[in-house]
């Protein structure tokens, strides 16, 4: 399933954010945690809005910084919209410089809410760390 781009320019992370949270509906319910092994295990990447409606924050060579919005309840050339945000500093030839670190530090910003980044939450009740952010026992 493709993405379609959400056709507004975004100067900072929050604006591309507030976007994502308007087209969704709803306010963040909980934290979305990343799923990606060698990237952002044990780091909140965004949140969900409800099980079939979520946001997150992400980083792509190509496409720079962006937000994900997901909406499995929409018609399906509009379940994935992406929010690009505009690269903040540019070269001497004018080429954009794009790198991950604002993402990774909002995602250990948020993530330090909840746990630990790069650990998740340690479980009092199993007395271990949970990337994902429960227990599965």
């Amino acid at each position: 399933m493709a993405e379609s781009d959400c056709g507004k320019v975004h100067l900072s992370i929050e604006d591309a954010i507030r976007h994502a949270r308007l087209n969704l509906g709803g306010q963040d319910a909980e934290p979305y945690w990343g799923g990606m092994a060698n990237v952002n295990p044990g780091r909140v990447v965004g949140y969900q809005v409800t099980r079939r409606k979520r946001w997150r924050l992400d980083f792509d060579p190509d496409k720079g910084v962006h937000v994900n919005e997901e909406n499995f309840e929409a018609a399906p050339s509009r379940r994935k919209i992406v929010h690009k945000v505009e690269p903040a500093a540019f070269d001497s030839g004018g080429k954009a410089v794009v790198h991950d670190t604002q993402v990774r530090l909002y995602w250990n910003k948020w993530t330090t809410r909840y746990g630990a980044p790069g650990r998740g939450v340690f479980c009092k009740t199993c007395s271990n760390w949970h990337i994902g952010g429960r227990c599965p026992f």
